[in-house]
């Protein structure tokens, strides 16, 4: 018999790509330039909300648990960007969060 199993707020092949994203932080956090102190909070964030969606991946998928997965994964996106940029492409963080960076309108 089969039953059906009620959708989850984080799909599998979603939890499949959080997965991936938090072996490349794993990666990207041994680079020498991950440990700049200004960096701490936006590692610290992402890692949260990779946990955070790790803690929600079975929970039921009403609209308050997917919008609230949504805006997480939508912030960690702009975080991860920050720490590429900042990280791997040798920028500064105050360029990259600059007065009329993107980032500052829509990250923090």
């Amino acid at each position: 018999m089969l039953t059906a199993t009620a959708p989850t707020v984080v799909p599998e092949e979603q939890y499949g790509e959080v997965k991936g994203k938090l072996r490349s932080l794993a990666i990207l956090k041994k680079h020498p330039r991950a440990f700049l102190p200004e960096l701490e909070m936006f590692l610290k964030a992402v890692e949260m909300i990779y946990s955070t969606a790790e803690t929600l991946r079975q929970s039921a998928a009403t609209k308050e648990n997917t919008e609230q997965i949504k805006a997480l994964m939508l912030r960690s996106s702009c975080y991860e960007d920050i720490l590429v940029r900042v990280v791997l492409g040798g920028e500064k963080l105050v360029d990259v969060l600059g007065k009329n960076s993107k980032y500052r309108k829509n990250c923090i």
